[in-house]
């Protein structure tokens, strides 16, 4: 179950980061560009307000416009006369920003990142006002992190399972638009719920397959490196109806999730994998469309064999993962999750794509982490783990994947 909105006057769904709860500055980084990346809708993300250091203020509003322009971006500075005091704060900020943004219509719903049961007191007065305008669903979602401390016992005990999603894990479904009743502004009338919002969320028919998808955007865009935004013009020109359609943050997700890997196969490219992303079409993706060679790019190889056991992709040995981590990862730093998403994108059928990110973390160190170590991979940062993918190494590895 995911958050739910009306005609509020907001185009989507507002999300609350408290980002000293984050513990460090890459870590919350992370987790925000991850929730932004896989959000579960029904509606789009359409605003993020951060939660810093008095301190730090500038140099957040910098990396979040940045990083996310096409997101409202607010950024709140917490003064810190003691870390008690600065936490108190903080989740005041929070709650009283989330109350008033979502019944002056400023937000539809409300998602808060933070691992502690602060909150709580935010979750009860949403559910509240949810009520009292008549909605069977509460617009609130708690996103936790599990590199940000222990969860608090309470949220377990006390908040249904819908309205939590752990970024260890998958996202939660998103439920159906409710109609016809949304959160009311004080001493007015409910409004209608937004009718985009729900044709987002319906289906309609004859949408095309992601393959046509993939093979009309190679199509509509030129050689050279492209952003969400500019497949989203060639996209909604289109289908202009279809739900991804909707927005930038909603075509994002789609276009990373579902056309992403048909585009790779194709011979397309992922030059930034940090937000906000950056893809390339590259001749051969093009020449693949021209010929009609079936989502394979022209000379593309057949999965190599490991030498000395007879093995072949479907039972890739620890060094053929390896070289699929460095195929597939741009960016020269990457941890343990960047490694899984590689699996799972090489070889989704292979029992490391299904783990957790937390057995996977375990698993890539006693099995990929010794071979990629032997071939030039070198730990970065202890905590959080960051693994530098050095130049000899993405060769040494890339010419492995080739043998």
């Amino acid at each position: 179950m995911g958050v739910h909105t009306g005609e509020t006057g907001s185009s989507g769904a507002a999300l609350y980061v408290d980002t000293e709860n984050l513990r460090e500055a890459d870590h919350a980084q992370d987790a925000i560009a991850q929730a932004v990346a896989d959000w579960p809708g029904p509606l789009p993300l359409s605003s993020l307000s951060l939660y810093v250091r008095a301190d730090k203020v500038a140099v957040w509003e910098m990396w979040a416009e940045e990083a996310y322009p096409d997101l409202q971006v607010r950024v709140r500075g917490v003064q810190h006369f003691s870390n008690h005091k600065a936490k108190n704060s903080a989740d005041l900020a929070i709650t009283a920003d989330a109350i008033a943004d979502l019944v002056t219509g400023q937000a539809a719903a409300v998602a808060v990142v933070s691992n502690d049961s602060d909150f709580g007191a935010l979750f009860v007065k949403v559910r509240e006002l949810a009520q009292a305008s008549g909605l069977q669903q509460t617009p609130f979602l708690w996103v936790t992190s599990p590199d940000a401390g222990a969860l608090s016992p309470e949220m377990e005990r006390f908040i249904p399972a819908g309205l939590r999603w752990d970024l260890s894990g998958d996202a939660p479904e998103p439920a159906p638009a409710e109609s016809e009743r949304t959160v009311s502004k004080p001493a007015a009338a409910s409004a209608t719920v937004s009718r985009k919002a729900a044709a987002v969320a319906a289906k309609p028919d004859g949408n095309p397959g992601n393959e046509a998808i993939a093979d009309e955007l190679i199509r509509r865009l030129p050689v050279g490196k492209f952003k969400v935004n500019e497949a989203l013009d060639a996209f909604q020109a289109r289908w202009p109806k279809h739900p991804a359609a909707a927005g930038p943050a909603q075509f994002g997700t789609f276009l990373l999730k579902e056309i992403w890997p048909m585009l790779q196969k194709r011979g397309v490219l992922m030059t930034r994998k940090s937000s906000p992303r950056t893809y390339e079409i590259t001749q051969a993706a093009k020449e693949s469309i021209a010929n009609g060679s079936g989502g394979k790019a022209p000379n593309a190889k057949p999965p190599a064999q490991v030498k000395g056991r007879g093995k072949t992709a479907a039972e890739p040995a620890p060094v053929q993962l390896a070289a699929a981590v460095a195929v597939a990862i741009t960016d020269d730093l990457f941890s343990a999750s960047d490694a899984l998403n590689a699996v799972k994108a090489a070889w989704p059928t292979h029992s490391a794509a299904g783990m957790t990110p937390q057995r996977f973390g375990l698993w890539f160190s006693e099995q990929l982490w010794p071979v990629m170590e032997q071939q030039g991979v070198v730990l970065a940062k202890e905590k959080p783990r960051r693994y530098e993918m050095t130049p000899d190494a993405r060769h040494r590895l890339t010419t492995l994947a080739e043998d």
